[in-house]
Order: structure tokens, then sequence, then C-alpha cells
């Protein structure tokens, strides 16, 4: 990928993915190049599909005109090969981080331990690096399919997917990283839902990312503890049933009908998901 595309940044060069970074980022750039090289690997053999992936690990100042977006530290992909993740701790991390007052002990004490800070401060970034491997599943999606955003048959059922193979290659391939995986959306989760304005999976459909962040992250959160469980049934046979069941989907089916296909192609524990949401 030629360096003019991106003519403010620096590349990062051996690796099977495409790095690119803000100067100033460059120590969090190769953390996250090691991360994505494994993921790489680990999704290619599990997939049996090879995609091309390019990494944008930005500081602020670049973050708009590469993404579009003024949203500073929102992992996303920009095109069929780009993920973008921030190379710097975003404002945005701090708004979607419930005060620990608010949390009942056990679980302030969990964010403490695993999020915590000399200072006392919660810092989410080891959270938020993971999620680099969750907007890889949407590349693999979209170029096995042909198609940028790729969302059928469901949006939400696109996002557990990422979620699956975000916690598929954890579990295998970082264990470590669990804690910090697992302990931010169960937080949320815990949080309950009296102050979402959206819960149900038609609004997620409706809306998608339209909504204040923390309304997302909350069902972001939801699928990722729903795709724990998943992964805790079947391990990474669940992901690569999921996968042929989504890269052979061409229409939007009714709930019923799609709530069987689950059922017969996948497993049960994915039917749930939608029978009994968000249960």
């Amino acid at each position: 990928m030629s360096q003019k595309l991106y003519p403010n940044l620096v590349e990062l060069p051996g690796y099977p993915v495409t790095v690119f970074f803000s100067p100033n980022t460059e120590q969090r750039a190769r953390d996250l190049a090691e991360r994505c090289q494994r993921a790489y690997r680990f999704l290619g053999a599990t997939l049996n599909f090879e995609a091309k992936i390019c990494v944008l690990v930005l500081a602020s100042e670049h973050w708009q005109e590469c993404t579009g977006s003024p949203m500073y530290g929102v992992p996303q992909t920009i095109d069929q090969q780009t993920l973008v993740v921030a190379g710097q701790n975003s404002e945005l991390w701090t708004m979607i981080t419930p005060p620990l007052a608010v949390l009942a002990p056990a679980m302030a004490q969990a964010m403490r331990v695993v999020y915590g800070q000399s200072d006392g401060c919660i810092d989410l970034v080891a959270y938020m690096n993971l999620l680099a491997v969750h907007e890889m599943g949407h590349l693999y999606l979209d170029q096995v399919t042909g198609t940028f955003d790729y969302n059928l048959p469901r949006r939400w059922l696109v996002e557990l997917f990422c979620q699956l193979c975000l916690h598929a290659y954890a579990a295998i391939e970082e264990p470590e990283q669990l804690p910090s995986l697992e302990t931010f959306p169960k937080t949320i989760v815990a949080g309950g839902v009296a102050h979402l304005s959206y819960k149900t999976l038609d609004d997620f459909e409706r809306l998608y990312a339209d909504m204040e962040p923390p309304n997302f992250v909350w069902y972001l959160s939801q699928l990722h503890l729903m795709a724990g469980r998943i992964y805790e049934v079947g391990g990474v046979e669940m992901l690569q049933r999921l996968w042929q069941m989504l890269i052979q989907s061409r229409e939007k089916l009714p709930d019923e009908q799609l709530a069987s296909c689950l059922r017969a192609e996948v497993h049960p524990v994915v039917e749930h998901v939608l029978t009994h949401w968000p249960d």
C-alpha cells in the first residue's frame, strides 16, 4: 500500500498486516501490530480465509482526515481493508466509563484491579486496544462477501460474530487479557437499562451507531458477554459455524426463519440471543 495514501503517517514494516501510525504513537502502534499479526494468523486459520488488512494507529490530529469523523477514539473500519484505532487515550473512553461511586462495591473493585492507575483513575486502554481484533472480524466478512459494512442478515448478528472473533482470539492467543476484555462489558451490563433510551434488537437495527455512545456500548457489551457464553459452549467451532452461516446469507430473513437457521446451522445458544434478548 502506497505511502502516498497517508502522507502524514509513518509505515511500520515487517508484519503480514500493513500498519501506518501517527509519528507520536509508535510504541502503541508496535504493540497493536503484534496483536493484529497474531489475530491475522488465528482468524485466517480458523476461518480458512486470507484477508488483506491495513491498520491505522492515529493521534487525534490525524483522526478526522482519515476517518471523516470528529469523534476520536472509536475503533472502526473505513473501507473493506482498513481499520482505525486510537494511538492515544480518548476523552470518549472516559465518557463511557461509569463513575466508580455508582457501581456496586464488588464491580467497582474489579474495575480498579483491572483498569486502575496509580493516581486512582480508570484507564480503558487495555480494553480498547483489544477491539482492533473485533474490527478485523468486520474486514473478514466485508472481503469474503465483497460488501463494505456487511450487515445481513442482521447488524447485531454481525456484531456478535465480531465479538466472538475477539473472544475466541483472546481465549486462545492472549488468555492473560481476558480480565481486560470482560470486566468492562460486565460492568456496563450490571448497570441495568433504566438509563438507556434504546434496548431492543429492533432499535439496534434501526439506529445502529446513530445513538449516544453509552447506549451503543451497552449493546456491544451485551453481545460480548453472549459471545463469551457461546464460546464456552462450543469453542472455536461456534465461530466457524457462524462464519459459514453469515457468508452464505444474502437476504434479511424474518425473525422466525432466522431463529430456525441459527438453531440448525450454528447452535441453539446462538438462537437464544435472538429469542431471549437481552437475557
